[in-house]
C-alpha cells in the first residue's frame, strides 16, 4: 500500500478543486500511471475495468493484477450489501492470489490479497472466515518477514485481532477449539492495540490507519484516547478514495462521545 505511488497520490489531489471531475490522462505514466489517476480520483471501478481489459491480452503482467486487486479491494468496501461486496471481494482475492503466483515475493501482491481476504473475512460463514483469516495472519507475517515497519501488514494483524476478540466468548472459544487456526489461537486485544498502533506510527499519513486505532480506543472505553485520534482523523488530509468517508465516520463517532 505504501508502495502505492503515494506523492503521486499527493500530486492529483493537489490539483483537483473539491467536486472537480478528474479525467485519466492519456500516457499519464502508461496503463499503471493512468490506472493510479483513476484510483486516487475516487474512481476504482474504472481503474479496475481499465486493469482488467489489459489482463485480457496480458494476463501475467503482475503491476497489473496487484492494482487490480486493490481496486476490488477498495470498490468492495464502498459499496453496500454483502452480495454486492462479495462481487467485488472474491475476485480481488483471486487476482491477489494470480499476483503472488507471479511473483511470491512481491509485497504489493502479497498485501492486498491479505487486504482483500480479510475484508471477505467480515462476509463469511465461520469455517470460510476462519480459513481467510488464516490467509491474512499468514500473508501479513511474510510481509513482516521482510519489512518489520510495512504499516500495512501491521494493520491487517491488527485488524485480524481486532475483529476475533469483537466476537463472543463463546464463539471464540468454538472457533479455536474446533476450527484449529493459529490466527484464532493467537488473538488478543494486546496484539490489536500493538499492531494497529504500530500501523498508525509506520504510516501516519493514512486515514485508515489512524482511524482503526482509534476505533480499537473506542471499542475498549478508552474514551480520551479515541477522541484525540478521532480529532486526528478529522485534521488529515484526504489521499486514497475512502478517506473522506473515514473522516465522515470520525465525526460522528466524536459527536457520540462528546455528547
Amino acid at each position: 500500500m505504501r508502495s502505492s505511488v503515494p506523492f503521486l497520490a499527493c500530486a492529483l489531489f493537489a490539483v483537483l478543486a473539491p467536486g472537480a471531475v478528474a479525467q485519466p490522462i492519456s500516457g499519464f505514466g502508461g496503463l499503471t500511471g493512468d490506472a493510479d489517476f483513476l484510483y486516487f480520483a475516487g474512481r476504482p471501478d474504472e481503474a479496475y475495468h481499465l486493469l482488467q481489459k489489459h489482463l485480457e491480452t496480458g494476463p501475467h503482467d503482475y503491476d497489473v493484477l496487484w492494482r487490480a486487486a486493490r481496486a476490488a479491494v477498495v470498490q468492495g468496501v464502498a459499496v453496500e450489501g454483502v452480495e454486492p461486496q462479495n462481487e467485488w471481494l472474491d475476485p480481488a482475492i483471486v487476482l491477489g492470489d494470480r499476483a503472488v503466483a507471479e511473483r511470491p515475493d512481491g509485497i504489493d501482491g502479497i498485501y492486498w490479497r491479505g487486504a482483500a481476504a480479510g475484508r471477505r473475512a467480515l462476509n463469511a460463514g465461520p469455517g470460510y472466515a476462519a480459513e481467510l483469516a488464516q490467509r491474512v495472519y499468514d500473508d501479513a507475517n511474510a510481509i513482516l518477514a521482510v519489512d518489520p515497519a510495512h504499516g500495512g501488514a501491521h494493520n491487517l494483524l491488527g485488524k485480524l485481532n481486532y475483529e476475533v476478540m469483537s466476537l463472543s466468548a463463546v464463539e471464540r472459544f468454538v472457533g479455536r477449539v474446533f476450527i484449529r487456526k493459529q490466527a484464532l489461537r493467537d488473538s488478543s486485544w494486546e496484539a490489536a492495540e500493538v499492531h494497529l498502533r504500530a500501523a498508525a506510527e509506520s504510516w501516519p499519513d493514512f486515514i485508515l490507519f489512524q482511524f482503526d486505532l482509534a476505533q480499537l480506543y473506542r471499542k475498549r472505553g478508552r474514551d480520551d484516547e479515541a477522541r484525540a485520534a478521532l480529532r486526528h482523523v478529522t485534521e488529515m488530509t484526504p489521499v486514497h478514495p475512502l478517506d473522506a468517508s473515514f473522516q465522515d465516520d470520525a465525526r460522528r463517532f466524536l459527536e457520540e462521545l462528546e455528547s
